[in-house]
């Protein structure tokens, strides 16, 4: 196994990954972060980022969509919750390692949905495999 070295730990790979293998995808709004082709796997890091500088709650999450999607279609992988409080602005961040799976049949996507009040992120970066 190649071992790739990052912050936080080492990426074990059964074999080199080809640069059209790695995929990523970030979004400030809600929408799809990245698709996962049929048949393939998708392993990777999301991180999530969350700021609110009135008083309320963010909590923006990355779930999983399509049909036969692993895991299920709906499934939170990741989520943030920050609370601010009046006349301060408070903020932080969360790193996640994350797999999906798509069936043969079709392909399934990494949905983001931005938190309700502040601003939010989430940046996915990871590589297909068969």
């Amino acid at each position: 196994m190649e071992s790739l070295y990052r912050v936080g730990g080492s990426v074990m790979l059964e074999q080199s990954v080809d640069a059209s293998q790695i995929v990523n995808g970030s979004r400030s709004t809600t929408g799809t972060i990245l698709t996962i082709p049929a048949g393939m796997q998708w392993s990777g890091s999301v991180m999530l980022t969350a700021s609110v500088a009135i008083a309320g709650t963010s909590a923006p999450q990355v779930t999983t969509a399509g049909t036969n999607v692993t895991p299920a279609a709906g499934s939170i992988v990741h989520r943030l919750s920050v609370t601010g409080l009046a006349l301060s602005t408070v903020g932080d961040s969360a790193t996640i390692e994350v797999v999906v799976r798509a069936p043969e049949e079709n392909a399934v996507t990494l949905e983001f949905t931005a938190g309700a009040s502040g601003s939010s992120t989430a940046t996915a970066n990871g590589y297909l495999s068969s």
